[in-house]
């Protein structure tokens, strides 16, 4: 039995090292989750460092604005998490950006995005509503204070496949509204090796307690 026992301890040390692999590749994966959206810090186009325009449909880089365009601001009236530019959503009036995203029907996303009320305004007049294929998925506003405070939001969504994703300002129609900036929708991995590994490591583990209690 000293044979047996010796061979049991071998194998599970081997099971144990590749279980610690899979969940190590597993993690990795996940931390280097693909953004699945384009000039998701609005930085194309770059424009004036210290201005701010009104851009159009066909005008933001890999994005679809509303009738009255998005405010695109490089480091004015507040400064950019990331990057050096930010979009503001409430133009002339109320507006939206909207981008369709690839997709595996099926499968679940990490939605992310930083958000910051514009400085001086009430909550009021920040709201900004996320949309994922029309519903909505919450609405994000506060209080702007005297510089711009981030806050990273992050959600989980189901895809369709060709996901439509889209902000749009929900405060006050005055031309002041929320801030936008580094928006990432990217896959949420399933460890499938390291589920499948487990049961047989588990009855192992069971053999391995009962030959040790016949031995």
């Amino acid at each position: 039995m000293a044979g047996l026992h010796d061979f049991m301890e071998i194998a599970m040390k081997k099971l144990l090292a590749g279980l610690a692999i899979i969940l190590g590749v597993s993690a990795q994966v996940h931390a280097a989750g693909v953004n699945l959206v384009s000039n998701g810090s609005f930085e194309n186009p770059d424009i004036q460092s210290g201005s701010w325009t009104i851009l159009y449909d066909g005008d933001l880089t890999n994005w679809e604005a509303g009738e009255d365009g998005v405010e695109v601001r490089d480091n004015k009236a507040g400064t950019a998490y990331d990057g050096d530019q930010f979009v503001e959503l409430d133009t002339t009036h109320n507006s939206s950006i909207t981008q369709t995203l690839a997709t595996t029907a099926g499968s679940s996303y990490e939605l992310s995005f930083a958000y910051s009320g514009r400085i001086s305004q009430s909550a009021d007049t920040n709201a900004i509503s996320i949309f994922w294929n029309g519903v909505m998925v919450d609405t994000v506003t506060a209080i702007g204070g005297a510089q711009h405070d981030w806050v990273v939001y992050t959600f989980l969504v189901d895809a369709l496949g060709n996901d439509i994703l889209t902000f749009a300002a929900n405060g006050l129609d005055d031309s002041f509204g929320g801030s936008l900036d580094a928006v990432s929708v990217s896959a949420v991995p399933v460890p499938a090796a390291a589920f499948l590994f487990a049961p047989a490591l588990l009855g192992f583990m069971g053999l391995r307690r009962k030959t040790a209690k016949v031995a």
